[in-house]
């Protein structure tokens, strides 16, 4: 087996186990836990379509939270940059699928 049919298995499962993780410990003072969760998010992301779409969905339902991210991308690492920019609503297609 070849380290790329294996690669993307990986970064799925890496990247519900960081995204839930950060989920479990945003709660805390320190930002750790939503670093984690987006670091696990952009994985997901970058290897899942049906996650895309459904950010790009759920940042449709909420214009506050996608205008506040497109004011911080400027100042964010590059992979936040590139999840922003995967998961902009004005990419998502209406017939792409059911609900």
């Amino acid at each position: 087996m070849t380290w790329n049919a294996v690669k993307r298995p990986v970064k799925l499962i890496v990247g519900w186990i960081l995204f839930i993780a950060g989920l479990i410990i945003a709660p805390m003072p320190i930002p750790i836990g939503q670093i984690t969760a987006l670091v696990g998010l952009s994985l997901l992301v970058s290897e899942s379509e049906r996650v895309r779409i459904w950010v790009q969905k759920f940042r449709r339902r909420i214009p506050a939270l996608c205008r506040q991210l497109t004011k911080a991308k400027p100042h964010l690492p590059a992979f936040l940059k590139n999840l922003i920019d995967r998961t902009d609503p004005a990419h998502l297609n209406n017939s792409s699928g059911p609900a």
